[in-house]
């Protein structure tokens, strides 16, 4: 399985009145494998593919990586934890926020097309 599978088969929409989704990390989720040993950590990287997954899901359609602005990884995100990420758009522009019932975790903005 694959990390974008695993991604896949992770997620949980918001209430339909919100724009995100809801992710509970097992410790078996592959982006743990090997970053760190010991003490898993989910990547920056898997977090961009998370937001990216919610935002084609939210649009009802595939959308590409541009670029990444304004990146903050405030918080390590670990196995066990579950995360919501709430995205809020203009446009092309996608201002993302991951949060752990109410601390926020890391935000970042996606261009995308």
């Amino acid at each position: 399985m694959t990390i974008l599978d695993a991604i896949r088969n992770l997620y949980t929409p918001a209430a339909p009145a919100e724009n995100g989704g809801r992710f509970t990390l097992p410790a078996d989720f592959p982006a743990f494998d090997g970053h760190f040993p010991g003490q898993p950590v989910l990547p920056a990287v898997v977090q961009i593919m998370m937001a990216m997954h919610v935002i084609s899901l939210s649009r009802g359609r595939e959308y590409t990586l541009k670029e990444i602005k304004k990146a903050k990884f405030v918080s390590v995100i670990q196995a066990g934890d579950t995360i919501d990420i709430i995205i809020n758009s203009q446009t092309d522009a996608f201002d993302v926020i991951l949060k752990n019932e109410s601390t926020v975790l890391s935000t970042f903005q996606i261009i995308a097309e």
